[in-house]
């Protein structure tokens, strides 16, 4: 690949559905040509909404292939807007990508170039290290085994319907697929509660969905609104 290339990274922000279109038109105006959105729904139980002051469970999950370089100023830009370090208003956070199709990073080469000598403004990163962790189970399911998850430590997490892909030996209806239908819980965890958080979605997905369930975790950079990472970025 062209080394001029701009190194790509994916960022991800979750906020109240009614931002969807707040944040999409954000990347918008700063020429992030690649982004894409779906709807979640929040998990924090009630009594954490009430001490939050959050009143929507509806959550919109946007995710955008940016220039790595990008990533501090639109971190600093989108937080302040959307105003993610307050308690309860969504998060944000980065993924790095290891390989992208050559055309994505030449979509922005020459925004890359022309925003050389911007002036940069920088938010304070905290020092914590953090985790996302990615649990599937069977459709219904998903709430029982965030409980789980907050038995070891974890405050609350998004979820996201999906469906399993089919094969050969999926079951027709007078001859349509019929596919599972799944739900994907996505909870973000400071990394030393990562295994104890494992542990307990694994035990609850083999007592629930022992035949559908799985849960994996990867490494997240740059987070902002999640616990201690909100007071440290204010």
């Amino acid at each position: 690949m062209n080394s001029e290339l701009p190194v790509m990274q994916l960022l991800v922000t979750i906020a109240d559905r009614t931002k969807a279109a707040q944040s999409m038109n954000f990347f918008k105006k700063r020429s992030v040509s690649l982004t894409l959105s779906f709807w979640g729904r929040g998990t924090a139980s009630n009594e954490i909404m009430d001490i939050l002051g959050i009143s929507e469970k509806n959550k919109v999950v946007v995710l955008s292939v940016i220039p790595r370089e990008w990533a501090p100023a639109l971190i600093t830009q989108i937080s302040d807007e959307m105003q993610l370090r307050n308690a309860g208003r969504g998060i944000v956070f980065t993924i790095p990508l290891s390989a992208v199709s050559q055309g994505v990073p030449a979509r922005y080469q020459q925004a890359v170039s022309e925003r050389k000598n911007e002036e940069r403004v920088m938010y304070s990163p905290s020092e914590k290290t953090y985790e996302l962790i990615i649990a599937g189970t069977e459709e219904g399911l998903a709430d029982a085994v965030m409980n789980a998850a907050r038995t070891a430590g974890a405050q609350g997490g998004t979820v996201l319907k999906g469906r399993g892909a089919s094969d050969e030996n999926t079951e027709s209806f007078f001859g349509l697929k019929l596919y599972d239908e799944l739900e994907i819980l996505a909870i973000v965890v400071e990394r030393p509660q990562k295994l104890a958080v494992m542990d307990a979605v694994g035990a609850a997905l083999g007592e629930k969905s022992p035949d559908k369930g799985f849960v994996f975790s990867v490494p997240v950079s740059d987070v902002v609104g999640v616990g201690a990472a909100t007071k440290s970025s204010s």
